[in-house]
Formats: structure tokens, sequence, C-alpha cells
């Protein structure tokens, strides 16, 4: 990975590939928008499924325009724990991370929590929690090190310090505009029944009832807080293997085996929902219409995640991670306020303002601490 040392080109690249993936991050809900997406479990496994397939694509793309260096001689100067530095045994072989399949199914095991942490504490307490814990954690790993990785040279580590507390504090903000026709990304109701076995919820709980309600918020929180953890984490393991010089030099060499982790946890997630929908003798949520839609949403986020390893590579974790991360709450508030009309009100536009205003003043520390 590079450091504040890093030519103006490589901070040029890096910026672009974080205004890219700002951008599909924050639109990539918007083709799902209309759709009732129900529990969210066949709406993942669609955007699996188009993230694997940009994967693939990918893949094939770089077995016929390796990066520069990569030579049939390079092979056997250095071998690692999980192969060789350099990537390609021949022309039209390609380089395969095993270790960033783990990354990928980090992400997808995070994402499979957000549905129940949702329903259990509500949507915008569940952002904010895995948000803020997603977050912290990727800027934490780049920042001192973790997990084996190397710590980020930065001209100004104060400065990155103080925009990293405008970027928490205007997701925190983010979480308090209320929006009028819901978020774009609708998610079912837990049944009733699964905490009041005898049919409809009565109107004063009881103590064990209040217990179990307390137990869920609970469990919903800790759902939280792992989901973030695991979304912080899914760059470890190719960050620690450039790091270690124990894998490939080239950030794109470990986007297709990270989206593999993605569709093989993703695919077991599904698959283990329609068996346990089935004991229960009710059908899984299943809509043909969303196969279009979950399929574009995918391949938007599959483009923002191959721009976030380019940007990784180029401006480092500890810089990247929390402009990439705070961003696409800007891009989401435009689409809520210019195209949905969702987010009306003289309180909803102050608190964007704020929460936007935070959020640039916030981007721009942790950019100049990087000292270009």
């Amino acid at each position: 990975m590079t450091d504040a040392t890093d030519t103006t080109t490589d901070a040029t690249t890096g910026y672009a590939a974080v205004a890219i993936a700002v951008l599909f991050f924050g639109s990539n809900f918007v083709p799902v928008k209309k759709y009732d997406t129900g529990d969210g479990m066949f709406y993942q496994w669609l955007m699996a499924s188009a993230i694997f397939l940009w994967g693939l694509g990918l893949q094939l793309y770089l077995c016929f325009n390796p990066p520069p260096g990569d030579t049939v001689a390079d092979l056997f100067a250095s071998q690692g724990l999980f192969g060789s530095r350099i990537s390609r045994a021949d022309a039209y072989a390609a380089r395969f991370e095993p270790l960033a399949v783990l990354g990928g199914a980090f992400w997808a095991l995070g994402n499979t929590m957000s549905v129940p942490a949702i329903n259990s504490i509500g949507l915008s307490m569940g952002l904010l929690i895995w948000g803020s814990t997603n977050m912290l954690m990727g800027w934490a790993t780049g920042r001192f090190g973790l997990f084996g990785t190397h710590a980020d040279a930065l001209a100004s580590p104060d400065l990155n310090s103080m925009g990293i507390g405008l970027a928490v504090a205007a997701l925190c903000l983010y979480t308090l505009v209320k929006a009028e026709a819901g978020d774009p990304q609708r998610y079912a109701e837990l049944d009733e029944r699964d905490l009041f076995p005898t049919g409809s919820a009565p109107k004063v709980q009881t103590a064990a009832q209040a217990a179990a309600s307390a137990a869920r918020r609970v469990a919903g929180v800790a759902m939280a807080m792992t989901a973030g953890l695991l979304f912080g984490n899914t760059f470890t393991p190719p960050t620690y293997l450039m790091h270690n010089e124990l894998g490939s030099p080239h950030p794109l060499d470990y986007v297709f085996a990270h989206f593999c982790g993605i569709y093989a946890l993703s695919t077991a997630a599904f698959v283990a929902y329609c068996g346990y929908k089935g004991a229960r003798g009710a059908a899984p949520f299943v809509d043909g219409r969303l196969v279009l839609p979950g399929l574009l949403s995918g391949l938007m986020w599959a483009a923002a995640q191959t721009c976030w390893f380019v940007a990784n590579d180029a401006l480092s974790m500890s810089v990247a991670f929390p402009l990439i991360t705070s961003g696409p709450g800007v891009v989401s508030a435009a689409w809520g306020v210019l195209v949905f009309k969702e987010i009306k009100g003289c309180r909803n536009y102050c608190v964007l303002a704020l929460a936007v205003s935070l959020t640039i003043a916030g981007c721009v520390m942790i950019g100049m601490s990087r000292g270009d």
C-alpha cells in the first residue's frame, strides 16, 4: 500500500476512484426503490450474483491485460504463504488470492445480519451502529496497522483523526433525517407470532414479554456491531497479503477472489434461509420483478467496491475508508431531496445541511492529512 509520499498521479487516481465509489454506493439502492425487497435475502442473493459476474468479467480482462511487471520470470522471484508475489505463470493465466475470499465472506456475513438488526432496533439505529463501527474499524486498521498490516504514513495524523470525528458526527445526523416515503430498501417486519405465540400482541406487555423485547433489542445492537466489524475488515485479508508481500502487488488481482467469497456465503445463506422457511411451512420471499433491478443494483455495488480496492492502494485505508463510508450519505440524500422528494420540511433540510457540511469538512480534513 502507498503512503503520504505517493505521486500526484497515484493520488489523482485514488480520488477519482473514491468519487466513483461514493456515487455508486450512494445510488445502488435506486434501481430497487419502487420494489418490495421483503426480508432482503432474495435481494442479497441477486446482488451477490451480479457481483460475482462483475468479478468474473474483471478476471477475464486481467487474463488478457496483465499489469506491468507480471512476467513469467517474475513468478519465480519470490514465493509466499499463499502463492507468489507476482501473479501469472503465463500470458493467459489469472491470479487468484485464496485469503481474499475471506474478506468477501466477512462482508456477506455482515450483510445477512443487517436485516434482523433493523427489525430489532430500527433502520436509523442500525445504520448508525454498523456505519460508525464499519468506518472506525477500517480506519483504525490502516491508521494503526492492525491484524498484521502496516500503519499508514500520514503527514498530519491529528488532522486525520479530527476528520474522522466530523464524519462520525455527520453519520449520526443523517439518521435524524426522516424520509416521508421510507427508505429505498424496505424490510419486512418480524412476524409477531415469533414473540407472541397466541397470535396477537397485547397492548400491555407482561414482564416476560418486556424482557423478551429487551433481549431482542440487545441482540439487535450486538448484530449491528458485529456487522460493522465484519464490514470494516472486508479489506483486511488482501491488505495483509500486500503489506507482507505474500500476494500480488496489484489491488485488482484480489477483486475476483473477494467477490467469490461474497457469492459463496450469500448463496449458502439463501439456501439455509429457504430451508428454514420450508421447515416452518412458509414460502421464502421471492419476487421475479426484483431480478433485473437487483442485478443492476449488484453491478453498481461491484463497480464501487472495485474502485475501493484502487482507492485503498492509492490513498491508504486511513484516508480512503472514511471518505468512501461517509460520502454515500450525501449522494443518497440528494436522491431523496431532488428526485424522489422524500425529504421535506425545514427541520429535515436544516439537519441535512448540517450533516452534509460536516461530511464535506471531515472529508477535506482527511484528504489533507495525506500531505499531498
